[in-house]
């Protein structure tokens, strides 16, 4: 361990932050819409500087947790057992066994964050080697009809997004068909269209799916079945030349190997609060890139902390895939407590020059979202 990676956390502060969306989401039949990004952020405190986390709970099907279940931890021990753990041991993770994804992820973010702001450097150096500079970002649109996405894609087109995702999964799968089939005939220049189900589909509907759209020249096909169904996609892979990628399915490193095992996708959908952290997103990427496997960055409903997290974690891999990445969740939010919308230009969002995450924290703004906070 370096100096810095032995300097003790001296104080803890967690807030609860609820922000609303501009618009409700709407994903597959199992899940629930959303109106709220709905965070628990973490400020880790030593020799006067602050690092930033966020936990951005999916509930048990996305992260294995909750915002009241991240919340109970801290409240039971998390505040109290966090000063004077050394920093190092936070950011290894190795003071972090047995957490789960979003709880996990805050602590870790913002430890990373706290050594960046410590020592002046940015938190793609940590991470590796830089490959990119910036990455594209997609523009999903809610579970609907092919009118509904156009509605949204022609705007977002012009202001310089070329990779849509439409979820599906919530309607009959034939209606999913010729919704994407029109929405690709309707698509403008050199754009890019990918199908997101959210576990929304039978294996028998999935297949139906795959099959009919062979013709098309989707990007990915993502999480089309049940998560713990991931032994069977491969047999789906073999149907369509289109990549499927895997989403609930990937919740930690050990997934990461089980499914790369049964050849169960072609690309991993990497979110930082799901995985974990950084360091567990690191390691997820590296193993992907060693089979062949490419990483498309993907997001909860989240704001701007874990997005900068994502970013700088993008950036330092070099198998990521070509076309959009989630980039786009503070846009989709009424608000944010970072200036994270301030690194995009034209559908495209890039790293700045500053040390840790480099977003910048608007305390008024958490104060105005808090529903409730914690301190040590």
């Amino acid at each position: 361990m370096t100096e810095v990676d032995q300097i003790a956390i001296e104080a803890v502060r967690v807030y609860r932050v609820s922000i609303p969306l501009i618009n409700p989401y709407y994903l597959s039949k199992i899940y629930p819409t959303t109106t709220h990004s709905e965070v628990v952020v973490v400020e880790l405190l030593a020799n006067g500087v602050s690092g930033w986390g966020e936990a951005d709970p999916g509930g048990v099907m996305f992260t294995g947790d909750t915002c009241d279940d991240v919340m109970d931890h801290f409240s039971d021990s998390g505040v109290k057992s966090l000063p004077g753990t050394m920093l190092g041991d936070l950011i290894s993770g190795a003071s972090l066994a047995g957490l789960c994804g979003a709880t996990k992820s805050a602590i870790n973010v913002a430890a990373y964050d706290l050594k960046g702001r410590l020592t002046d450097i940015p938190v793609w150096k940590m991470l590796g080697e830089k490959h990119h500079q910036s990455l594209p970002s997609l523009w999903p649109t809610s579970s609907g009809t092919s009118a509904q996405d156009m509605d949204v894609i022609t705007p977002k087109y012009d202001l310089g997004y070329r990779t849509f995702m439409l979820k599906m999964g919530s309607n009959p799968v034939d209606e999913d068909i010729a919704r994407v089939h029109d929405v690709y005939e309707k698509l403008p220049e050199n754009a890019r269209l990918m199908v997101d189900a959210n576990q929304g589909w039978s294996f028998e509907e999935a297949s139906t799916f795959m099959r009919h759209t062979i013709d098309l020249p989707l990007a990915l096909v993502e999480q089309p079945i049940a998560a713990d169904d991931y032994g069977r996609i491969h047999e789906l892979r073999a149907l369509s030349p289109n990549p499927i990628s895997v989403d609930e399915s990937l919740k930690r490193f050990a997934d990461a190997e089980q499914i790369i095992k049964v050849k169960g996708a072609d690309i991993f959908s990497v979110k930082i609060s799901k995985n974990g952290g950084l360091a567990e997103g690191l390691a997820i990427t590296k193993l992907a890139a060693k089979h062949g496997v490419k990483i498309m960055m993907n997001s909860m409903i989240e704001l701007g902390i874990t997005q900068a997290a994502a970013l700088h974690l993008g950036c330092v891999t070099p198998n990521v895939v070509d076309f959009g990445h989630a980039f786009m969740s503070v846009q989709r939010t009424s608000d944010d407590i970072t200036d994270f919308a301030d690194w995009k230009t034209s559908g495209t969002v890039a790293l700045p020059d500053k040390p840790g995450l480099g977003v910048e924290i608007n305390r008024d703004k958490i104060d105005n979202y808090c529903l409730a906070r914690l301190e040590s």
